[in-house]
């Protein structure tokens, strides 16, 4: 395994999380958006036949939504977090509506606070779920779904905490050059000093660690700051700032004019979506149900990033047995030192597949990606 984080650096210096951070972890959702390219799995089925079978992580639903609209055979979508469920159920239901009134109910555009009050309920009623799925009604209406989640929480309190400088934020998001963008957000300078400290004090373990539980945080390459941080600036190098939608939700809890995440987009076609299957619990007891051999591609998000490397292994052994020979399987990997590559469960990795991906992927935060073939 690669080097250890001295215990100094991965503790931080705080001895307990900040107040918005014991108030933001009771909230329901963990993760109201997929902040996860989805074009990165698109890619991945576009290489496998028609009517294939996914066996995906819901999370926030954004990925699934992608995933549903092409021709699948079946689509099972799997979450611990029956909130992360719900979640995914209403971005299916809004999907076959008009774009506009869907970012309009999940927060993304201006409306009425009752009438979207009225419209969610109206969704989980429909679903025979609680009204308080999401968190309290009210709160989850003053802000919309997709900005209700902890993470989402976490990201809203980064942009307070950077606010003194957002006037250079406001001009760094709507670059169009990437290498003067770096030379703004450089370490530093005046924004990148913001950023590094916004980090910093946001992004501490004590934080993280009420925020999203011990297992979230475990074998850390780096400080998640530092991680941020990093893969800010890598983002900022590659990409132009002024038309990423991963960028401008983290730091303008927006999207930039006229680029919204790829679901939103006009121009899908009238089909309706593949009905998922769903499945409240984790990937490896679901993949274990399954028959030998009946899945064609697996997509694990980066759950391995939270299990232990026996936990790990197992779960891509579990991967191996419910793919079909030649079906694929792809996981990102966010600041973890586990390496999935080298466990021996009889997927073949692409490792230049892997880092090409890592190159095009306008979500940043993983360094690590790996898509593998069962053999």
């Amino acid at each position: 395994m690669p080097r250890d984080v001295p215990s100094s650096m991965a503790s931080g210096t705080q001895a307990a999380p900040d107040g918005w951070a014991i108030q933001a972890a009771r909230l329901p959702l963990a993760f109201a958006q997929v902040r996860e390219d989805p074009r990165l799995d698109v890619e991945v089925l576009a290489r496998l036949p028609r009517g294939s079978t996914v066996v995906m992580i819901a999370s926030g639903g954004e990925t699934a939504v992608e995933l549903a609209r092409l021709p699948l055979g079946e689509l099972h979508l799997v979450d611990t977090n029956p909130a992360q469920l719900a979640l995914t159920r209403l971005k299916f239901h809004l999907a076959q509506s008009n774009p506009s009134e869907a970012q309009a109910i999940l927060g993304h555009t201006p409306m009425d606070l009752d009438e979207r009050l009225v419209r969610i309920e109206e969704s989980l009623r429909a679903f025979d779920l609680p009204v308080e799925t999401f968190g309290p009604p009210k709160l989850v209406a003053a802000t919309g779904p997709d900005y209700a989640g902890r993470y989402e929480k976490t990201f809203a309190h980064l942009r307070l905490t950077v606010s003194p400088v957002a006037m250079e934020l406001h001009q760094l998001l709507n670059s169009t050059d990437t290498a003067a963008a770096s030379r703004m957000a450089a370490p530093g300078t005046t924004l990148g000093a913001a950023l590094d400290a916004a980090f910093d004090e946001v992004m501490s373990l004590p934080n993280l660690v009420a925020l999203f539980g011990t297992e979230a945080t475990q074998n850390p390459r780096q400080p998640f700051a530092r991680h941020f941080a990093e893969r800010t600036r890598v983002a900022l190098a590659r990409f132009p700032a002024a038309g990423n939608p991963f960028l401008w939700q983290i730091f303008a809890g927006d999207f930039p004019p006229g680029q919204p995440y790829d679901w939103f987009l006009p121009g899908w076609p009238d089909e309706r979506l593949v009905t998922p299957v769903w499945h409240r619990g984790r990937m490896r007891d679901v993949l274990e149900d399954r028959p030998a051999g009946s899945a064609d591609f697996v997509h694990l998000s980066n759950i391995l990033d939270w299990l232990r490397p026996a936990e790990a292994e197992a779960t891509l052994c579990s991967v191996r047995r419910a793919l079909r020979p030649g079906g694929m399987v792809l996981l990102r990997q966010l600041n973890s030192t586990l390496d999935p590559t080298s466990l021996e469960c009889g997927i073949a990795w692409d490792r230049e597949w892997g880092q090409a991906m890592e190159l095009r992927d306008r979500s940043f935060f993983y360094p690590s990606i790996h898509v593998g073939r069962a053999v």
